[in-house]
């Protein structure tokens, strides 16, 4: 499953991260730091992205036997939480907010860069887990 190909490239990313991101992690530039945090931020976006566009659709649609075919994501999510899939729709828009900060992250300074990689680090077990529990259901 592509997703789990994009979860394997983001533990490998986040494996290759200092621990404790700092702002003098990013005064001068480290080559193999720059390339797991592109690495990183290519993966999470695209997880997301696959999730979102892909996975959540087919479920609702091969699981649930809803009719989702044109329904905006917004509503296949509401679906899910409904369902008890997906924890939270909110927070997956949280997910989809920080995919996009990450997407431009040349806008952030360092600190904001560090606190929203933070937070992107621990979204990637909450995908996981959304994936797992798809995953699992499926296989029943």
């Amino acid at each position: 499953m592509i997703c789990d190909l994009h979860l394997l490239a983001l533990q490998e990313a986040m494996a290759r991260c200092p621990q404790s991101l700092t702002v003098g992690d990013f005064a001068t530039r480290n080559p193999g730091l720059v390339a797991a945090l592109d690495q990183f931020a290519y993966r999470f976006t695209k997880l997301q992205d696959v999730m979102s566009v892909q996975l959540f659709r087919r479920f609702a649609l091969d699981i649930l036997h809803e009719p989702v075919e044109s329904l905006p994501v917004i509503d296949i999510l509401n679906l899910l939480e409904r369902y008890r899939y997906l924890p939270s729709a909110l927070r997956w828009q949280e997910i989809r907010e920080i995919r996009n900060q990450i997407t431009h992250e040349y806008r952030l300074d360092p600190e904001e860069l560090i606190m929203t990689l933070k937070i992107a680090f621990g979204m990637v077990s909450e995908m996981s887990g959304i994936v797992a529990v798809l995953k699992k259901q499926r296989r029943c």
